[in-house]
């Protein structure tokens, strides 16, 4: 019954493989993945319909290959190195080694071990991966959780044969110790198919949420997120008296750069003008797009002082940018204000902010100042 359910869920991550953004890789992978499990199940049902060597290889090879799948589908979510090779060749060694105690050695209980401490690897391989590369999401947690569980069960398994099985023992002699295994192992690969499908609908998630609150072109927070950063900060000095200043900048005649250059250009410089804002800021910070070429800057724990340096480096900073071909020399001019007492709303910050941005512009432009 769990092989029957992994081959609906791997039906399923499929057929969503096409519904989810490009940005959602490994799919394909683990979508494959239950589907491999499911058929080396069906594959040692044969046992007796064809050649008792040729069942266990294939079904041995068949399970291998669909628990890697499970693990290289991962890789690709994290854009982490494939390691396929790596495990390809594992594989291939454990088979050889399953053929050579099959046929040269006969002895069941170091093919056990080969086989289950071949899996065990593959999937303890996997968990650590989620724990060191998955987000902080239920997902990846409950993934991880259940493939230690699995590695445990394989684990047992092979150490458990040492004194549960014979050499001369066959593959499906029935026992409590090998029903237990294949039941555990049949559940946790269940398990494991959905948590890589919460893995990749968190993913999903994550990605409508970068987008509704990040600027398409320039990857910077949008308005709404900058302002609602904002309002959190208002509250938190009203509560703690926690202070935070509050940034506008304007690249001077922008304009001018679209015109003479066209927009693509302009495109290119507004990314460049971010990243150069970015490379002054803390993880604290937040930069947003006011709109157009007006951008926002929140920075808490900072007072007037302080601000106004970081303004001065960033105009600074842009200012010694040279000019290229595509890309052309551009200043900016910064309005800076901190919050004070009496500041009823965020709307009251931006205006004075807004107010001193206006008093750069009208007296030259590329300069900072504070209102």
């Amino acid at each position: 019954m769990a092989g029957m359910i992994g081959i609906v869920m791997g039906l399923v991550l499929l057929g969503l493989r096409r519904s989810y953004p490009p940005s959602i890789r490994g799919m394909r992978l683990w979508g494959t993945a239950p589907l491999l499990c499911a058929s080396s199940t069906l594959f040692y049902g044969l046992d007796g319909v064809l050649p008792a060597p040729l069942v266990a290889l294939v079904g041995n090879a068949l399970l291998l290959t669909g628990v890697t799948l499970f693990l290289l589908g991962s890789e690709r979510l994290y854009s982490r190195p494939s390691s396929w090779r790596h495990w390809a060749t594992v594989i291939m060694g454990a088979l050889l080694a399953i053929t050579f105690f099959m046929f040269v050695y006969p002895d069941y209980r170091i093919r056990v071990l080969v086989f289950s401490g071949t899996l065990a690897a593959i999937v303890a391989k996997h968990a650590r991966l989620l724990g060191r590369h998955g987000n902080r999401g239920f997902a990846p947690r409950f993934t991880a959780m259940v493939l230690w569980g699995q590695a445990a069960v394989l684990v047992c398994r092979a150490i458990s044969t040492l004194w549960l099985d014979q050499a001369d023992t066959h593959r499906f002699t029935q026992s409590f110790v090998q029903t237990l295994y294949i039941a555990a192992f049949s559940f946790s690969v269940l398990l494991v198919s959905i948590g890589v499908l919460l893995m990749a609908g968190e993913r999903v998630r994550a990605e409508f949420e970068y987008l509704a609150t990040h600027d398409s072109l320039t990857g910077a927070h949008t308005r709404r997120s900058v302002l609602a950063a904002c309002a959190e900060e208002l509250t938190r000095w009203s509560r703690y008296g926690s202070t935070f200043s509050l940034l506008i900048l304007d690249i001077d005649h922008f304009k001018r750069v679209n015109d003479a250059h066209g927009h693509l250009a302009g495109d290119q410089v507004l990314k460049r003008f971010v990243q150069l804002v970015q490379s002054h800021l803390r993880s604290a910070d937040r930069l947003g797009r006011y709109g157009g070429e007006e951008f926002m800057v929140l920075l808490p724990e900072t007072d007037s002082a302080a601000a106004q340096a970081v303004a001065e480096r960033m105009r600074a900073g842009l200012d010694a940018t040279p000019g290229t071909a595509d890309l052309p020399h551009c200043t900016v001019s910064i309005g800076v204000t901190t919050v004070q007492a009496g500041d009823p709303t965020v709307d009251a910050l931006v205006a004075r902010a807004d107010t001193a941005l206006y008093e750069a512009k009208a007296q030259g432009r590329n300069q900072v100042r504070a209102g």
